[in-house]
């Protein structure tokens, strides 16, 4: 692709995604929406001037780790520590109700049960990236921030687990003990090194602390250290088998514990705060309208070349519903066992229903391998992208109708 028209590409996939999603947010509506609209009129289903390509994927992926690290930042960490034991239930929840709703729907409908249960794996896992997105601009509490965080990275976790096993089992790769035992064991030694070990390493020797330095400059080195640090996790995570997205956002939850503890002169809240300050503006300016926008861009061009007959028709929309309620009720039901308020665990329910992108990799591999044809291949990367834009159109209505108690 020449250069030129890559950079025509990006200014107007940039400009259009941002210019709707300003104009969402002035009607009280989610960004989100506007931004993935946005790519959906530039693709070849509305006015034709661009396509998705490998390039512009690759500026998007960096968009969601900038995302991410800026959400792993502005979690309150106390709270997330305090919350750890409901974000668990919920997260546990919401992947059991999505997985029973969809595979009994697929099942029914007359699919093979393998079918089934791999779509149901694929469609059971909350997209962090859009929980993030949606709770960057909100006024909720502190508490319900943290536990749909902490919920959706506990579903990535068990989703991460279930695609894995699920997949070998669609692929018709062996499963023996030893396999689940080392996706486990992977799975758990990067959590633990990352959120226990590596925190006490840089308290215990004050790293981070020696990278503030002086002078009005002084959070510019800890800027740099941030991103190379995010981008780190996001390869180490990758390799542990889990999403480079959860790497960045623990990268940001380190640095954001570091910068919630009080230190000499406050000299710690200070450089965090201008860190934050830092990144905030050009993630909502830049990266999340990118990101946000390629998704439309893939959305437009999916139903391009979908043949809208009745099956795919009820298929979609059966799906949508499944995946959406599946979490709604799940997360619901597991944050009321948590004692959580109904009208709170209402919003966490609906929160926690976006779903990702990045499952499409795993969608291709089981089109290529002959386990999903082509009408399920295309639906549900239509209900994935559907639950993005459903999502926070579903959280600004219940806000409205609930505000006060939110």
């Amino acid at each position: 692709m020449p250069l030129n028209n890559f950079l025509l590409s990006l200014l107007l996939l940039i400009l259009l995604a941002r210019f709707l999603g300003i104009l969402f947010t002035k009607y009280n509506f989610q960004s989100l929406v506007g931004e993935v609209l946005g790519g959906v009129i530039l693709s070849p289903l509305v006015l034709g001037l661009l396509v998705p390509n490998d390039t512009l994927k690759i500026f998007s992926q960096f968009g969601i780790i900038m995302l991410m690290l800026l959400s792993g930042l502005l979690t309150d960490f106390h709270a997330f520590e305090e919350n750890k034991f409901k974000s668990i239930v919920v997260g546990l929840l919401g992947v059991v109700f999505s997985m029973a709703l969809i595979f009994s729907t697929m099942f029914l409908l007359g699919f093979p049960w393998i079918t089934s249960l791999f779509i149901s794996v694929i469609l059971s896992n909350t997209a962090v990236e859009v929980c993030a997105r949606l709770l960057m601009r909100k006024s909720v509490s502190k508490r319900i921030h943290a536990i749909i965080m902490g919920a959706s990275f506990v579903d990535d976790i068990i989703a991460v687990f279930l695609i894995g096993v699920v997949g070998s089992i669609a692929l018709g790769e062996e499963v023996t003990i030893g396999r689940l035992v080392y996706i486990s064991s992977l799975v758990i030694l990067f959590i633990s090194i990352s959120l226990v070990l590596l925190p006490y390493f840089l308290e215990r020797y004050r790293v981070i602390d020696h990278l503030i330095g002086t002078g009005p400059q002084r959070e510019k080195i800890l800027l740099t250290f941030t991103i190379l640090l995010a981008i780190l996790f996001a390869v180490i995570a990758e390799y542990a088998g889990l999403q480079g997205i959860i790497g960045a956002y623990i990268a940001g939850l380190i640095i954001g514990k570091w910068g919630s503890k009080v230190g000499p002169l406050l000299r710690r809240r200070v450089a965090y705060e201008d860190l934050v300050d830092d990144i905030e503006p050009i993630s909502h300016a830049l990266f999340t309208p990118l990101f946000f926008g390629f998704v439309g861009l893939q959305l437009g061009s999916i139903l391009t070349t979908l043949t809208f007959g009745w099956f795919v028709v009820v298929l979609v929309l059966l799906l949508s519903l499944m995946a959406l309620l599946g979490k709604f009720l799940g997360c619901g039901i597991g944050a009321v066992l948590c004692k959580v308020p109904r009208v709170e665990a209402g919003y966490i329910g609906i929160a926690m229903g976006g779903r990702g992108a990045l499952e499409l990799i795993l969608l291709s591999i089981a089109y290529d391998r002959g386990i999903i044809n082509g009408e399920v291949f295309a639906s549900v990367i239509i209900v994935t992208l559907v639950t993005v834009i459903m999502t926070p159109l579903l959280l600004t209505l219940y806000e409205r109708k609930f505000r006060a108690s939110l």
